[in-house]
């Protein structure tokens, strides 16, 4: 890779090559299971995994917003087949690095010097290669290991290519919707986190909030940090599928899910609504001696102090059985136009916001909770087949990453299958003052 695309028309063209991809496979599908010769014919999960590869290798090229896309494939929504987010799990690790000459480039632009005169040891070989940039090992002269985010050139006129070509299709798939708030929101968050000085600050803020025995993150080194390369302590850990696949007991997976399950009531506890708004697996490990580790921080929401005690609202007044109540703050959200309403379509989405809330609902209403039930990942997942049928956005834009959160914490929890105890996060939601 010797630079990133910024071009609309030559990133919208990747996009249609992996269309085009994936069209061709499916004709190679039909037509070899229709020919008496076995060796072509190909089972629907071979045919799902080469598609999901093919879309994979485009977007991994575009990186930015589209891998950010490919992140949201991988939860366990029910939208996708199984393999799609097999293969999107891989957006955080897969992705084709810069050659090594641009890395170099990329700090004599940023310091005047290259890495190796600014570190004592520094991996030319990325390790990991995410959204908006990759990550180098390196060593400081006390011989500490560090991790150095190095980000892609031109990623932010990509940003503005992608979200052209996300307008015109989400303006195409919600007919008659305003989109352009919604969309403003995804393009504020995501050129935010092009700034590497912010998400240094933002590692110092969680550490001053949330760190304890339990979570730990690493520490931000500003004096080898500037807008485009990010430094920070290392942080020993696995991945969650590699954790998964050392096949740990049950007792460590709900300690894990346990403290991920605590992180998250704490951000809604925090007295500035600060929360990690990117609850997607790359961005946490699994540590020895069971400690969770967050350890990236460029999508940090501070949402309005009003739309968080909103959201409490709405679950304080279905566990309190209140439903009149529940309708009127989905009214006040903007989830519903009118609660007498007697239109098929607001029918439908009060149904909507009542099921999502018994399905929600049903974790704090039970002392310990199991994630591993598979009726509850079944009702999640047909409750976002029913949502896309409605195919209409509604409510504060603020929700677009909320719901990242909530249905990301979901998919990893369920992944981990983890038993959680509710009673203290239940105290959390019913207590808050709103």
């Amino acid at each position: 890779m010797n630079s990133l695309d910024g071009s609309a028309l030559i990133r919208s063209g990747r996009f249609a090559k992996a269309g085009m991809s994936t069209g061709t496979n499916y004709i190679k599908h039909y037509l070899g299971n229709s020919l008496p010769i076995k060796k072509l014919h190909q089972d629907k999960p071979t045919l799902n995994r080469k598609n999901a590869i093919s879309i994979f290798k485009e977007l991994s090229k575009l990186k930015g917003l589209p891998l950010k896309l490919a992140q949201g494939m991988s939860m366990d929504t029910g939208l996708l087949p199984i393999e799609f987010m097999e293969v999107m799990s891989s957006a955080q690790y897969s992705v084709p690095p810069m050659n090594r000459a641009l890395v170099r480039t990329q700090f004599k632009r940023n310091f005047n010097e290259y890495p190796e005169n600014i570190f004592q040891s520094f991996d030319y070989d990325a390790f990991a290669a995410a959204t908006i940039g990759q990550v180098h090992h390196a060593t400081n002269s006390n011989g500490v290991r560090l991790v150095v985010k190095v980000q892609y050139p031109n990623v932010r006129k990509s940003i503005y290519s992608d979200l052209k070509l996300l307008s015109f299709f989400g303006k195409q798939f919600f007919k008659g919707v305003n989109f352009e708030h919604y969309l403003e929101e995804v393009r504020k968050t995501i050129l935010e986190e092009t700034d590497y000085i912010k998400e240094g600050r933002n590692i110092q803020k969680f550490r001053d909030i949330f760190l304890s025995d339990e979570i730990i993150f690493p520490e931000y080194k500003e004096s080898t940090s500037n807008e485009k390369i990010l430094t920070m302590t290392f942080l020993e850990g696995d991945h969650l599928d590699q954790m998964l696949k050392k096949g740990p007991r049950q007792n460590i997976k709900n300690k894990y899910g346990q403290i991920m399950w605590n992180f998250f009531h704490e951000n809604i506890n925090s007295s500035n609504n600060t929360f990690h708004a990117d609850v997607h697996p790359g961005n946490f490990l699994f540590c020895e001696g069971v400690k969770l580790g967050v350890i990236d921080f460029g999508c940090i929401k501070v949402f309005p102090d009003q739309f968080i005690k909103s959201c409490i609202r709405l679950v304080q007044n279905y566990l309190n059985g209140s439903h009149q109540n529940f309708l009127k703050e989905l009214e006040y959200m903007g989830f519903i136009k009118k609660v007498s309403s007697q239109s098929e379509k607001e029918k439908k989405i009060q149904i909507l916001f009542s099921n999502l809330a018994e399905i929600l609902g049903s974790i704090y209403e039970k002392s310990i909770f199991d994630f591993g039930n598979k009726k509850f990942r079944e009702d999640l997942n047909n409750l976002f087949q029913n949502a896309m049928e409605i195919r209409e956005v509604r409510g504060s834009e603020q929700f677009i990453f909320f719901n990242r959160i909530t249905f990301g914490l979901m998919s990893i929890l369920m992944k981990l299958e983890a038993k959680i105890e509710t009673s203290e996060s239940r105290e959390i939601i019913l207590n808050t003052d709103c």
